[in-house]
């Protein structure tokens, strides 16, 4: 996976974050989510680095980057302070503006990047993901059956750590089964190094303090903007697993999707696509077509 590439690890202020780096052209930054790492974007950075220089990091708590200590308000795991790594990791590149692409936390972090540094992002797509505030406002029981894990998560530790600790494999398997839409299997080297992640305990104490954060200070955030008419001033492309079950933007929801995003930003653009949860993985092809156009000057 990732031929071409080269692996980088860069000191930020408060951890270091392991990233690989390929291809030419400006600059796009792919965040990855819960609860795998950047290996998520194994099938479509190698298609993208022919036209855009990439870079694939793991997020802060995740895969081979540092995991902080917690601390009491869950600050250090906010969106806002893993959005700072990612400004320092692309300064540390030699990149000032950049575009970014983020699948399920990744996209929490991305949209927390454009709204805290608007001048260094100039495109965000986000996958599979409406911003946390529209999320808990819009959790019914449909959502909150496919979205437990949000509710798990921030029990207060070591709770979740302990539950998902006894077993790690089958929690990471389980999860990405039934996110997936029925019938996709995922890359067998991918999936080696996503248990290989996951087994360690501190990947789990940090990725349960993702989610603590999320359901707290992350929420406290996006209601301040709201309240403040914050928006996102550069153009965002949505797309959105349509046969994902469970959990996913569209549950249990008459609404287009759309319009959570509409909320935040004047130019908004997207549309489903079929698949389930993990779009970069599910249905490389179409992702990579829809980032070219949304990324491409017409």
């Amino acid at each position: 996976m990732f031929e071409g590439f080269e692996p980088r690890r860069i000191e930020t202020a408060h951890t270091h974050i392991h990233l690989r780096i390929g291809g030419e052209g400006p600059p796009l930054l792919l965040l990855h989510g819960y609860p795998q790492t950047h290996v998520t974007w194994h099938r479509v950075a190698p298609i993208l680095a022919e036209n855009f220089t990439v870079v694939a990091p793991d997020l802060r708590g995740y895969g081979d980057s540092g995991t902080p200590p917690s601390d009491a308000d869950h600050a250090t795991y906010s969106k806002r302070a893993m959005a700072m790594d990612q400004v320092e990791v692309m300064s540390a590149l030699g990149f000032e503006t950049f575009a970014v692409c983020g699948h399920d936390r990744g996209a929490r972090v991305g949209y927390r990047l454009a709204l805290d540094h608007s001048e260094r992002v100039s495109h965000l797509c986000s996958l599979d993901v409406i911003p946390t505030g529209d999320m808990w406002r819009r959790t019914n029981k449909e959502r909150a059956i496919g979205a437990f894990h949000w509710m798990l998560l921030a029990q207060p530790a070591p709770r979740p750590e302990t539950l998902i600790g006894h077993d790690p494999d089958y929690f990471l398997e389980w999860l990405l089964e039934s996110w997936a839409a029925d019938g996709f299997e995922f890359g067998a080297a991918a999936m080696d190094e996503y248990r290989r992640s996951f087994r360690n305990p501190e990947v789990i104490r940090a990725t349960c303090e993702d989610y603590r954060a999320g359901a707290m200070i992350d929420d406290a955030l996006d209601e301040a903007d709201r309240a403040a008419g914050n928006k996102i001033q550069c153009p965002v492309l949505f797309l959105w697993g349509a046969k994902r079950g469970f959990g996913g933007p569209k549950s249990g929801d008459d609404a287009s999707p759309l319009d959570a995003w509409r909320g935040w930003a004047a130019d908004v653009t997207g549309g489903p696509v079929d698949t389930g949860h993990f779009l970069p993985e599910e249905a490389p092809g179409e992702v990579v077509s829809r980032l070219l156009e949304f990324l491409t000057p017409g």
